[in-house]
């Protein structure tokens, strides 16, 4: 087992938090994909949460309602991640 600093360990506590914070303002189809998200890329569920976070602030602080649905989800979620997206990659074998 690989021993986590204590600064990563603070750092994951923090974000447990904001997830915890997070979810109410979820549907349940949004919830079961991010949750989903975490267990298959947990690097990119923290970045996710952090931006989800920030999105429910500025809604709240706006006075807007905040209920995220899936669909809103996928549009945070493609926005955070589209610089990511795969390119091909072709090779010449000779």
């Amino acid at each position: 087992m690989v021993k986590k600093s204590k600064k990563e360990r603070m750092g994951l506590e923090e974000i447990e938090k904001l997830w915890e914070s997070i979810k109410p303002f979820l549907t349940k189809e949004a919830l079961e994909r991010l949750s989903n998200l975490k267990v298959a890329h947990t690097e990119k569920w923290l970045n996710a949460v952090i931006i989800i976070y920030q999105y429910i602030q500025r809604m709240l602080m706006a006075g807007k309602e905040v209920k995220i649905d899936e669909r809103t989800l996928k549009n945070l979620l493609e926005n955070l991640f589209k610089e990511e997206k795969r390119r091909p990659k072709i090779r010449f074998i000779h």
